[in-house]
């Protein structure tokens, strides 16, 4: 059984990750680091994907990797605040009831 290919990934092409670091000097925009770009800097979403940010180099910003793993920890605990927010409450139970 073949799987459907997803027409969304998360990916964010080379060329683009690359554009993105040469922009910012290889510099985290959150703290200063300079790196090398061979694997300490990612290129951070500044829109979520899973908000539907596009990976495209006006929505990027190069950011170290404990940075990026602090704002996806922040932007998930929100979304989740967020989902917590919207479930229903269960309805109070009638006064003669108790």
């Amino acid at each position: 059984m073949a799987w459907a290919r997803k027409s969304h990934t998360r990916h964010v092409p080379h060329a683009v990750q690359r554009a993105c670091f040469r922009r910012d000097d290889y510099t985290c925009v959150r703290c200063g680091h300079r790196g090398e770009g061979r694997g300490d800097l990612h290129a951070g979403h500044v829109i979520a994907d899973a908000d539907g940010g596009p990976a495209t180099l006006g929505n990027l910003v190069t950011l170290c990797v404990p940075c990026h793993a602090d704002e996806t920890t922040a932007d998930n605990r929100a979304r989740a605040q967020a989902r917590a927010a919207r479930r229903r409450l269960p309805p109070t139970r009638h006064p003669g009831y108790l």
